[in-house]
């Protein structure tokens, strides 16, 4: 029988995130600038070929920017988790999914979103518990450079077992910030978003130290 009293609470995580966050912001702001920049223009361009050069264009491009979107993600995710342990990252973390790894980063996204859209077809809850589910997949093969991605999805399931609620609540926690972006026209996005991230990593790294 697993012991959870170990268990960091949410207010904790959030505490801790200002400690990881403090004097990083300035890099956790430009490496969040660099990683929207590159996915607007990514998006644009797909948008713009569609309407002024051919609509069936757009459809393998929009592919191609979102498996690179897609290996972004991979790294910013990867910026957080060094965020979470205060190993000084920098914006070039963004890039690392663009390594000899980069076959298993892709077949991850892939089959998370083909899994996602899956259960949502199914039906909106199991969508929710199953996304919560695989939460943690990305963090998981960040550190363990021998796991592929269906062990990933396996392992994420596991460790999440009897946490699914407590990362609701960590995720649903952030609305009043969710809001703050709104109301700052996009602004505050900048710094919500490592706020978010870093807690996300803080709350994996709680989870692994029992397995």
């Amino acid at each position: 029988m697993l012991n959870y009293n170990f268990y960091k609470s949410n207010k904790e995580i959030k505490l801790e995130v200002k400690d990881c966050l403090r004097g990083s912001w300035g890099q956790s702001v430009n490496t969040t600038f660099v990683f929207s920049l590159i996915c607007l223009l990514l998006i644009g361009t797909t948008v713009l070929l569609g309407i002024f050069v051919a609509w069936w264009l757009s459809i393998p491009i929009a592919l191609i920017s979102m498996l690179i979107m897609s290996i972004l993600s991979y790294g910013y995710s990867y910026f957080c988790l060094k965020l979470a342990r205060q190993e000084n990252p920098t914006t070039k973390d963004l890039f690392c999914g663009f390594s000899k790894k980069i076959g298993q980063v892709i077949k991850l996204s892939i089959k998370k979103f083909f899994l996602g859209i899956f259960w949502l077809v199914m039906l909106v809850v199991p969508f929710v518990v199953k996304s919560i589910g695989y939460s943690m997949a990305t963090f998981l093969m960040i550190d363990k450079r021998e796991i592929n991605s269906d062990n990933a999805l396996k392992e994420s399931k596991h460790i999440m077992t009897q946490n699914y609620y407590r990362y609701f609540k960590l995720v649903i926690s952030f609305v009043l910030w969710y809001f703050l972006v709104i109301v700052s026209a996009g602004i505050a996005f900048f710094w919500v978003v490592p706020r978010i991230m870093t807690s996300k990593a803080l709350f994996y790294e709680n989870l692994k130290t029992e397995f």
